[in-house]
C-alpha cells in the first residue's frame, strides 16, 4: 500500500497518515524454550492464543511469562503500558491494550503510542483493520502481516481532543449495546431453562395428565410384555431360518456355514447410582431399560474400516459424533463415502428412526433420531438403538435430551482421558415408559411448544446479530468523522502529527541506549555455556563447582542439577586425591 494513501475523505482538521507515523511499531519474540532460565514469572508474555475468546479491552498477562534474562536474550521487547497489540498471524486482527508493561511473541505487530496519541482511539480503529491487514499480508500455510506492511496501513488521525470525544461516544454507545446483548443472552438462557422444565414435566407424566384422564390408555406393563414376546418370536424365527440355512450349507447350496443367531441381550440390572436418580411415575407408567425396548449396537467397526473412503462425490453420508448435538440431529458438514451400497452393509446401514448415542468424547450422552426414511452410514464413536414396535424414537430422544434423563444415561460414564460409555452401560440405562399412544401425545405436545421456543430463539439470534452490526456501524462512523460533531477550535491533526514525530524521535533515542545495554548483557550471557558444551570443549576434567560457575546455570543450582541428571549417562567421574572431577565418557 502506498504510504499515506487516502482511502476516503476525512473531516476538516483530520489527516490521513500511516500507523508507522503515529507511533513506534514493535514486533515480538520468543526466548529459547530449551533454556529454563529464560522462563519465569517476571515479565508477562502474550501470544495470539491468549486472545482467543478474550473480549476485554485491556490485558495484563497471558498463560505464560518469561524472565528478564529471556527478555534480554531474545527479540522480545518490553512494551510499555498503553501499547496496542495487533495479532499479525494465526489469526490476523486480534487487538488489545497492554494494561502494564509486557512482551509478546512474534505473532504480533504492536504500536507503542506517544504521549500525544490516545491508545483507546487506536484500539477502536484497529478493530476495523482486519480486512485491510489481510489484503496486504502474505504467506502460503497461513497469512502473516509484516512490520513494514503494518506500518504502511492508513491511519485517520483526528485532533487529540476529538480522539477523546470519539472514544467517549463509542464507549457510551457500546455500553448500551452491551446491556442489550446481556438481556438477549439472558433471554436465550431462560429458553433453555423453560425447555428443560417442559421435558421434566413430560417425563414425570404431568404434561399429559389431563389427556391421560380423558383417554385411559393401556398400562405400560402390557406394552413391555408385548415387546418381550415380539423379541422371543423374532429369535425363534431367526433360529428356524438358521437351521434351514445350515441344511442348505450341508447340501452345498451355500458356501459359508451360517452363524447361530445370538439370543437377545439382557442388560444388567440398574445399579444404586441409577436407582438414586429415578423419580415416582404416574399410575400406568413403568421403569424399564433402554436395552429391553430397543436393539442396541455399536455400528461401524469392520465395515467402517473396510468401506469408508471419504469423497464428496460419494453416495452415502457418514454420520459422526459432530452431527449429533445437544438439540438432536445436525444435518450439516457431512463427510461422504464412495461407492458403498446399502446392500453391502450388514450392520452399519441406517434407514431412519434409529436413536443415535455418542458414547465417547466431549459429546458423550448426546442423542439424535435419524430422520425418517433417510439412509446414512454410521461412523465411529456413535452407538445405535433401534426401537421395537410400540416405542416412539422421538420419545426416547427427548427423554435423554432432558437433564433428568441425560443424568441417568451418564451415571456410568467413565472419564479417564475423555468421557465414555459402553454399549452394555447404554443398554443398562433406565427409562420411564408409558403407552405408545401417550408417547405419541407427549412428542406432539413437546414439538408444538418447542416450535414456539425455536421461533423466539431465532428472533433473539437475529437481534444478537444486529447488535454486532450496530457495533461495526458505530466504528465505521467514528473513523469517517461522522459519529460526533467537530470543534473548529481544536488543534489540527497536522499540528498534532508534528508533536507525535518529535516524541517518537525522543523515544527511539532513549530506546537505542537501552538496546546497547541489552546487547552488552547478551554478550555476557553468550560466554556462558551448557554443562555439555563446557565438557565437550574442555581438554581436561572439570570440578562440579567450576562447571556450575561457568555454565548458564550459575544463578540457579536447581537447573544445574536438572541438566546433570539429563546427561549423567555420558559423564565419567575422575578422582584425584580428595577432589572429584567430571569429564565425558570416551
Amino acid at each position: 500500500m502506498e504510504k499515506g494513501k487516502q482511502t476516503y475523505k476525512l473531516p476538516e482538521g483530520w489527516i490521513w497518515t500511516t500507523i508507522g507515523d503515529v507511533g513506534i511499531v514493535q514486533s515480538g519474540g520468543t526466548p529459547s524454550t530449551r533454556n529454563k532460565e529464560f522462563w519465569g514469572d517476571e515479565v508477562s508474555w502474550i501470544t495470539p492464543a491468549d486472545l482467543s475468546g478474550y473480549n476485554e479491552k485491556y490485558i495484563s498477562k497471558g498463560n505464560r511469562s518469561i524472565s528478564k534474562a529471556g527478555l534480554d536474550y531474545s527479540s522480545a521487547k518490553l512494551l510499555p503500558k498503553g501499547t496496542i497489540l495487533f495479532s499479525s498471524r494465526a489469526p490476523i486482527g486480534y487487538t488489545v491494550i497492554a494494561k502494564n508493561g509486557l512482551a509478546t511473541n512474534q505473532g504480533f505487530k504492536n504500536l507503542i503510542p506517544t504521549k500525544s496519541l490516545n491508545s483507546e482511539y487506536v484500539y477502536y480503529y484497529f478493530q476495523t483493520l482486519k480486512s485491510k491487514a489481510e489484503k496486504v499480508a502474505s504467506g502460503t500455510t497461513f497469512l502473516e502481516l509484516s512490520a513494514t506492511k503494518f506500518s504502511l496501513l492508513p491511519f485517520p488521525l483526528a485532533p487529540i481532543l476529538e480522539q477523546q470525544r470519539i472514544v467517549s461516544k463509542i464507549e457510551s454507545l457500546f455500553s448500551q449495546l452491551d446491556q442489550a446483548e446481556k438481556g438477549l443472552l439472558k433471554a436465550k438462557q431462560q429458553l433453555e431453562v423453560y425447555k428443560q422444565a417442559l421435558l421434566k414435566s413430560a417425563f414425570e407424566g404431568k404434561l399429559t395428565e389431563s389427556w391421560r384422564n380423558d383417554n385411559n390408555p393401556i398400562v405400560a406393563k402390557n406394552l413391555l410384555q408385548q415387546i418381550e414376546e415380539e423379541c422371543m418370536l423374532l429369535h425363534k424365527q431367526e433360529i428356524v431360518k438358521w437351521k434351514d440355512d445350515v441344511l442348505r450349507w450341508e447340501k452345498g447350496e451355500i458356501d459359508k456355514k451360517p452363524t447361530r443367531p445370538s439370543k437377545p441381550i439382557i442388560p444388567e440390572k440398574p445399579n444404586n447410582s441409577h436407582l438414586s436418580k429415578l423419580w415416582k411415575l404416574p399410575t400406568g407408567w413403568e421403569w424399564t431399560q433402554l436395552g429391553l425396548i430397543s436393539f442396541i449396537t455399536k455400528l461401524a467397526g469392520f465395515e467402517y474400516t473396510k468401506y469408508v473412503k471419504y469423497d464428496y462425490e460419494g453416495d452415502l453420508f457418514v454420520i459422526k459424533a459432530e452431527n449429533i448435538g445437544t438439540n438432536g440431529f445436525k444435518k450439516t458438514d457431512f463427510s461422504k463415502i464412495r461407492s458403498v451400497s446399502i446392500d453391502h452393509l450388514k450392520r452399519s446401514a441406517l434407514k431412519g428412526n434409529e436413536l443415535l448415542i455418542v458414547f465417547i468424547g466431549s459429546g458423550t450422552g448426546n442423542v439424535a433420531v435419524v430422520p425418517k426414511d433417510e439412509n446414512y452410514f454410521l461412523g465411529p464413536n456413535v452407538g445405535m438403538a433401534r426401537p421395537y414396535s410400540g416405542i416412539n424414537s422421538k420419545y426416547l430422544e427427548y427423554f435423554f435430551q432432558s437433564s433428568i434423563g441425560k443424568r441417568i444415561l451418564l451415571v456410568t460414564a467413565k472419564a479417564v482421558a475423555q468421557p465414555s460409555l459402553s454399549m452394555s452401560t447404554i443398554r443398562q440405562s433406565p427409562i420411564a415408559i408409558t403407552s405408545f399412544e401417550e408417547q405419541n401425545k407427549i412428542v406432539e405436545v413437546i414439538e408444538t411448544k418447542l416450535t414456539v421456543l425455536e421461533n423466539i430463539e431465532k428472533t433473539i439470534n437475529y437481534n444478537l446479530e444486529k447488535v454486532n452490526v450496530f457495533r461495526h456501524s458505530i466504528l465505521k462512523k467514528a473513523f469517517l468523522g461522522k459519529l460526533i460533531s467537530q470543534n473548529t477550535q481544536d488543534e489540527t491533526a497536522i499540528e498534532l502529527l508534528q508533536k507525535i514525530k518529535k516524541e517518537k524521535s525522543e523515544y527511539l533515542k532513549a530506546q537505542k541506549a537501552l538496546d546497547k545495554l541489552k546487547s552488552k548483557k547478551k554478550r555476557q550471557m553468550e560466554k556462558k555455556k551448557t554443562i555439555l558444551e563446557i565438557l565437550e570443549s574442555s581438554e581436561k576434567p572439570v570440578t562440579s563447582k567450576e562447571l556450575w560457575q561457568l555454565s548458564v546455570h550459575h544463578n540457579d543450582i536447581e537447573t544445574f542439577y536438572d541438566e546433570l541428571k539429563e546427561i549423567y549417562y555420558r559423564l565419567s567421574e575422575v578422582k584425584e586425591n580428595t577432589k572429584s572431577f567430571l569429564t565425558l565418557k570416551k
